[in-house]
């Protein structure tokens, strides 16, 4: 038997951008992910079986999250439908490649929201692939594929450093990112990958009918480089805040919020509702997380770093 610990991390977007709705329906995008020290434990046994038996697979998870999203996590946990779980769709995709039969065991703590846009669920699949990858005879090329099948985000938890991305999220470019450190704060509420792509209303174009962001400035990924977050703030931009702040005013408010407590920038992540802001040092970030969380009760904070 083989057990291999993880931490299947979060991630922030600095900037997110849609140029435009792709012939396929889906939408191509132009951001830098950055993996945060904020995830979710996870352990994975592996056990073989004999050969002629069918793989298996088996959950067991701890629920921390609040509100409304430990409902939406029970749902689709060991204790409700596991079948509509991330996890066992990434199981289902991969099985057939697997060069044996195996028994598969999850322990899950379950502390990144879904709907936050920090990569919850993707990012559980992404790892579960890593770990379960090399029973397989798959090209890189094929893994990114499989992973991209799951889900946008997937293939960007098959790295271990930030990236420039583009395609709908398949296509990485390892990028230098400045260590930091942020406040997360994650609303009581949720905000859905399809309602703000709607939202957005983008126009159907050819895959040549934007240059924007085809690359990253050279004054970008300087900025990146050196943790320049002041230059970035006007330069790199959520789109979907827009939307987020006439669909949850809140945010609007929580924005400001980090930037009174001093932070150097501060944004939406993703699509969904967790917003995010960066500060110059520990001392300053850690001043802040007690600001905000008397400014804002109702929402719950976590620092990180990256």
């Amino acid at each position: 038997m083989m057990s291999l610990k993880t931490l299947s991390q979060g991630k922030i977007n600095i900037g997110l951008l849609i140029p435009y709705k792709r012939e396929d329906g889906l939408h191509e995008i132009r951001s830098v992910f950055v993996p945060i020290s904020l995830g979710d434990p996870m352990e994975v046994e592996i056990k073989t079986l004999s050969s002629g038996t069918n793989s298996e697979i088996r959950l067991v998870s701890e629920n921390h999250l609040q509100g409304y999203r430990h409902s939406k996590f029970e749902e689709v946990s060991e204790r409700g439908d596991f079948t509509k779980n991330i996890l066992y769709k990434a199981f289902q995709k991969l099985v057939t490649h697997l060069s044996h039969p195996v028994s598969i065991s999850i322990r899950l703590q379950k502390y990144l929201p879904p709907e936050g846009g920090i990569g919850g669920g993707s990012s559980n699949a992404g790892s579960f692939l890593k770990e379960l990858f090399p029973l397989t005879k798959l090209s890189t090329e094929e893994q990114i594929s499989l992973a991209k099948s799951i889900g946008a985000d997937v293939p960007f938890f098959l790295q271990s450093s930030a990236c420039f991305v583009s395609g709908i999220g398949e296509v990485l470019e390892p990028i230098s990112v400045a260590q930091g450190r942020g406040i997360l704060a994650i609303p009581p509420f949720g905000l859905s990958t399809a309602s703000m792509y709607a939202g957005l209303q983008k126009s159907l174009q050819k895959p040549y009918g934007s240059q924007v962001w085809k690359s990253l400035a050279e004054d970008l990924i300087r900025s990146l480089q050196v943790g320049d977050w002041a230059y970035l703030q006007n330069r790199l931009e959520n789109e979907f805040e827009k939307i987020a702040f006439q669909t949850q005013p809140l945010l609007k408010e929580l924005r400001l919020g980090f930037f009174e407590s001093g932070a150097v920038y501060a944004s939406l992540s993703g699509s969904g509702s967790c917003f995010y802001g960066i500060y110059p040092s520990d001392r300053e970030r850690d001043e802040a997380l007690r600001i905000v969380s008397n400014r804002f009760p109702d929402m719950e904070f976590r620092t990180f770093s990256f």
